[in-house]
């Protein structure tokens, strides 16, 4: 068979509870649809590789830590106000098992992610440094509908919601 090669224009990443995985929705520029899975195991390994790519994106006078976390803060508000309809597959869209995925720098800038089969898909996404830290979100946000531990995650990822609520009028 023929090795079959997909660009990622756009996706969406849901919990599926039935599979116990992630699994990225999925539409290329041409419109054609795709769905592949994410195991724990390969999301945890590969997760560190990204947060450090984007806290490599950061260099200056002021400690990365604290520009992450004000940058992560800021796009989450701008996607609570802007958000996107989510990539829905098509019914006869058959979901397939990414076993590896590929992280390359690109010359233009940004980096480039391949999600493969190992044996006849590859699926490209390429993200900018924004993109990237969104990316790192909604892996949090499924990892939390999932129930898996955070572990895998940066504090400067998982801060957003693991404030204590307090309860009205315990403050002065």
């Amino acid at each position: 068979m023929t090795r079959q090669t997909y660009l990622i224009h756009t996706f969406t990443m849901a919990a599926d509870f039935d599979e116990d995985r992630i699994r990225l929705n999925t539409v290329d520029p041409a419109g054609q649809y795709q769905a592949l899975y994410l195991t724990r195991r390969l999301a945890d390994r590969f997760i560190p590789l990204l947060a450090q790519r984007a806290e490599k994106a950061v260099a200056g006078p002021i400690p990365s830590e604290l520009v992450l976390d004000i940058e992560q803060e800021k796009l989450r508000m701008e996607r609570d106000s802007n958000p996107q309809a989510p990539v829905e597959t098509v019914p006869d869209a058959r979901p397939w098992l990414c076993k590896t995925i590929h992280m390359g720098d690109r010359e233009e800038g940004g980096v480039q992610l391949t999600f493969t089969d190992d044996v006849l898909i590859d699926a490209y996404l390429i993200l900018d440094e924004q993109s990237l830290r969104a990316t790192l979100d909604v892996f949090l946000i499924s990892y939390r509908a999932l129930e898996w531990g955070e572990q895998a995650f940066p504090e400067w990822v998982t801060a957003r919601g693991s404030a204590l609520v307090v309860e009205r009028g315990t403050l002065n």
